[in-house]
């Protein structure tokens, strides 16, 4: 029988954001922003985020919609969800992304959030996404920019560059608005009690270091098939301590585990060529073998001796 993995528990293969393996990593940070960012669009509205993973998006969307329903292909990601953030206006379903498990026009708003990736029928995909819309509801997207999304990730089978992406949304959705999600690196002054403890507010921001669209990191997309009224305010969340001091410390680990390799490739290639000399001299000594056979037949001796031996087999048979 299958042992089957605690709804408590979810294996981080890297597919999808779980929080308690990510805190402290921009990962983190670069996933919890975009839910946070789009609370105003989703206020007091029937939300399905698609893709729901771990369920931490689906539960901050809960904090402000009516309803929330969580949808995610894979049947323990719905069971932890379920397990971790129980609420009356949220929900979790087992279904995929080609083929959602909900009525026509029965939303008000899809979140899509580093899903589309993901699909392989993704044109599938957006027809579902517009299906289940009600008439006047918006879609919200966000995907890696292929051009600057260098990280190889083998659960990805497509990711769109800028026009591809825009092309894509304008066969489904009439109006779109396109932003963008970029990491900095991020430089704070603030009092250490501050600096101890988690908060939220305004920050004031100047901004050192303007990054052109398409060399954004990841596309964000509203779309809709009426006017699109409220825009999104720029927000941004700090994830991980950057320090010197810190990278110093990893380099010299990452040195340490390189260097470890070194000896063991370099142990490994010693035995290797011991390995070809013991081969060398054991074709050597069997060639000296060969050779010394091939003598002791050619002998006189040995010529003389299976003659005899011929001899004594006739008389056996008579």
């Amino acid at each position: 029988m299958k042992n089957k993995i605690s709804p408590k528990t979810l294996k981080d293969t890297g597919e999808r954001m779980i929080p308690e393996f990510s805190m402290g990593r921009v990962v983190y940070g670069e996933h919890i922003v975009r839910y946070e960012s789009i609370l105003p669009l989703v206020k007091d509205k029937v939300v399905l985020d698609i893709a729901s993973g771990s369920g931490y998006g689906s539960q901050i969307i809960s904090s402000v919609a009516k309803k929330v329903i969580g949808v995610d292909v894979d049947t323990e990601a719905v069971a932890y969800s379920k397990h971790k953030y129980p609420a009356k206006n949220l929900q979790f379903l087992q279904g995929d992304g080609v083929k959602i498990p909900l009525d026509d026009n029965s939303v008000d708003v899809v979140v899509s959030f580093e899903t589309i990736e993901h699909i392989e029928d993704y044109v599938t995909f957006m027809q579902e996404t517009k299906r289940i819309l009600k008439p006047d509801g918006i879609f919200i997207l966000s995907t890696p920019n292929d051009i600057e999304y260098s990280v190889e990730n083998h659960f990805h089978i497509h990711e769109f560059q800028k026009t591809e992406l825009e092309n894509l949304v304008k066969m489904y959705y009439k109006y779109a608005m396109m932003y963008v999600q970029v990491d900095w690196v991020y430089s704070s002054l603030m009092k250490e009690s501050d600096a101890k403890s988690e908060w939220r507010r305004k920050l004031d921001t100047i901004n050192k270091a303007p990054v052109s669209f398409e060399k954004a990191l990841y596309f964000m997309v509203i779309a809709s098939n009426v006017p699109i009224e409220e825009e999104i305010d720029q927000l941004s969340v700090i994830s991980e301590h950057w320090s010197e001091r810190r990278n110093r410390e990893k380099e010299m680990h990452f040195k340490k585990h390189m260097d470890d390799q070194a000896d063991i490739i370099t142990h490994f290639k010693n035995e290797l060529n011991h390995s070809k000399e013991v081969v060398k001299l054991v074709k050597s000594q069997l060639k000296d073998t060969d050779e010394e056979l091939t003598r002791i037949k050619s002998s006189k001796v040995w010529k003389a001796g299976s003659k005899i031996k011929a001899i004594g087999v006739r008389l056996k048979n008579k």
